[in-house]
């Protein structure tokens, strides 16, 4: 039989690759999986993800069934215990050190004021993102590991990265400072040994890594982990400043003014807290809508956000990018009109 905390690891792998699934398909998941549990059991385990380990969200709201919550960025042994349990490997865990992880998981994911964060330890508090797969590859988990250890040991590293859009490789050396969780995969948030900027590295991207022969120990490991943390929850997923000058930059630009109908207000307006930099109020002109505004560095990230209400959502300003939001989307109907 498995023990909880075997069990709970499995929900959570579950969830994340299965998000909206509802209790009956959840319970018949874990049944498949050889995981005997009755549903009462099964619905505290639920409520511990909940209130325990502040994964799922309190109330269902306007989605059906269950999915994540909140992403952490992750350095150090966190890493290792939180991919350890996500890969169903949580019998290395006594149950007095899963104990300490939730309540440091819990007391990281109250403290929602990332300024304030950023000139303490590390961060660990991300903007919530959207989940779906985890990476379960053999290589993928090799390269995890690897990342897991330069983390810990503060080394450099070196490998090939290929990005599928551009249909091309690159080397890439520098330092890896965080793990984080976002839509299909893990990244690696990288410090460039030769720019000094930052970056997101998809895992299942990378190949042929390495430890860097005679590179040594980054001295300044914890203030990167700061400010790249910092920066990843001033961006909007993984488009993020890759430097303050980038970030200070972005105080000049205009707002990026959203508009949501009134049939997505109220899930707009469950998360005030959904980004740092982000404020969101009532349309007052009757009609239920509501309005996000919020200055970035790269809005790419956050305009597919919006993209993906559909009807239900539009940019109106700046005016720059409201043009180019209707070019982009006379595009989408000419490809519509083709078929």
């Amino acid at each position: 039989m498995a023990s909880k905390l075997e069990r709970t690891a499995i929900i959570i792998k579950v969830i994340a690759n299965a998000p909206g699934i509802t209790m009956s398909r959840l319970h018949a998941e874990l049944q498949a999986r050889g995981i005997s549990v009755s549903e009462r059991t099964l619905a505290k385990d639920i409520d511990s993800l909940k209130k325990d380990y502040k994964l799922l969200p309190d109330k269902d709201r306007l989605r059906q069934g269950y999915y994540l919550k909140d992403i952490m960025a992750l350095s150090g042994e966190d890493i290792e215990i939180v991919l350890d349990a996500l890969h169903l490997l949580g019998t290395r865990l006594k149950d007095k050190e899963a104990e300490v992880l939730a309540l440091r998981l819990q007391t990281a994911r109250s403290q929602n004021n990332f300024a304030a964060e950023a000139t303490r330890a590390a961060p660990k508090r991300i903007r919530t993102l959207s989940q779906r797969n985890i990476l379960s590859a053999q290589k993928s988990e090799a390269i995890q590991r690897q990342l897991n250890q330069a983390i810990r040991q503060t080394r450099p590293v070196t490998f090939t990265y290929k990005t599928p859009r551009l249909q091309a490789s690159e080397t890439v050396s520098g330092f890896p400072l965080l793990m984080v969780f976002h839509e299909r995969g893990w990244y690696c948030i990288m410090r460039n040994l030769t720019t000094c900027t930052y970056s997101p590295r998809r895992i299942d991207r990378i190949s042929d890594l390495k430890l860097i022969d005679g590179g040594k120990p980054n001295r300044d490991a914890q203030e990167n982990i700061d400010e790249a943390g910092f920066l990843l929850s001033s961006g909007w997923g993984m488009s993020f400043p890759k430097n303050l000058r980038e970030y200070h930059a972005s105080d000049s630009e205009p707002y990026i003014v959203a508009r949501f109908d009134a049939s997505v207000a109220a899930y707009i307006l469950e998360a005030t807290d959904r980004h740092p930099r982000g404020k969101i109020k009532a349309c007052r002109d009757g009609t239920g809508d509501v309005e996000f505004s919020i200055k970035l560095h790269d809005p790419r990230g956050f305009l597919d956000w919006v993209r993906s209400f559909g009807a239900k959502a539009k940019i109106t300003a700046p005016t720059n990018l409201v043009e180019k939001e209707k070019a982009e989307r006379k595009r989408l109907l000419l490809k519509y009109d083709a078929l």
